[in-house]
């Protein structure tokens, strides 16, 4: 059997995000989340010490669901060097994983989790062929906590991202007030017209939940829910079952609206 894919799956979907301290509780969760019917799985490596970030544990976490399991591991905690970041990730693809999530400063910390300079973006797509080449698939991130980007921006940013050959395009955001968010509402439908590849355009903030139950109907490729909230994990990401009841029960996706 094949390596399972994001990029095979029916679209929008409905990821499970999560957190967890040891492998046995990632696999726990994972099978969990089967069960409350998530499309697929994204695994935080942050929660996990370093030294069980082991092939053996990222293998066993990638290959005990049939569904795609993507791998993070952000440097939000400073303990790893981006070079150490990107090994464990190599490694995770290297183990079974179907993607792996990419910071678009990887190499070039930056604001806005952002760079464009060409040395560090010539790494970048070395690195991204460097998993098509291993059979993985790459999504390429910013996140820009506690601040809101015009939809021009955030075009400007995704299409940079699709340039550099990433599977997925993803950048969050906040919505704080209600004009931030209807411009992201504005940039959803944008960027439905104007990405050839998948994007996760997600908002933190007051507006977080309405933006991430309406994008799923408005061209946004993945979200993200969680199996139950912890102490290691509580977000502002919905859990599963809710996700899924507002996506069955919608009855209306934008693409019906095409001719």
């Amino acid at each position: 059997m094949g390596r399972p894919s994001f990029l095979a799956l029916p679209r929008p979907i409905a990821a499970c995000i999560l957190k967890e301290r040891t492998a046995e509780g990632a696999i726990a969760t994972i099978r969990n989340g089967e069960f409350k019917g998530a499309h697929a799985f994204a695994v935080h490596l942050e929660g996990m010490d370093n030294g069980d970030l082991t092939k053996e544990n990222l293998r066993r976490i990638a290959h005990c669901t049939k569904k795609p399991v993507m791998f993070l591991r952000y440097r939000h905690d400073g303990s790893l060097s981006d070079e150490e970041r990107v090994r464990v990730l190599l490694d995770a693809v290297e183990c079974g994983a179907a993607a792996v999530d990419f910071t678009a400063d990887t190499f070039d910390p930056s604001p806005r989790e952002f760079t464009e300079r060409p040395e560090i973006v010539a790494r970048q797509m070395k690195l991204i062929d460097s998993v098509h080449a291993m059979g993985g698939e790459v999504i390429m991130s910013s996140h820009v906590l506690g601040e809101s980007l015009r939809c021009d921006q955030v075009l400007a940013q995704m299409k940079a991202v699709e340039a550099r050959g990433a599977d997925f395009a993803k950048l969050v955001t906040a919505a704080d007030t209600e004009e931030e968010f209807l411009e992201a509402i504005r940039t959803t439908m944008v960027l439905r017209r104007e990405m050839k590849v998948p994007f996760i355009f997600l908002c933190g903030g007051r507006f977080a939940l309405p933006q991430r139950y309406l994008g799923q109907m408005l061209g946004n490729a993945l979200t993200f829910c969680v199996e139950r909230y912890t102490d290691t994990f509580t977000t502002g990401q919905p859990p599963v079952e809710n996700m899924l009841n507002i996506m069955r029960s919608y009855g209306w996706h934008i693409d019906d609206t095409d001719e």
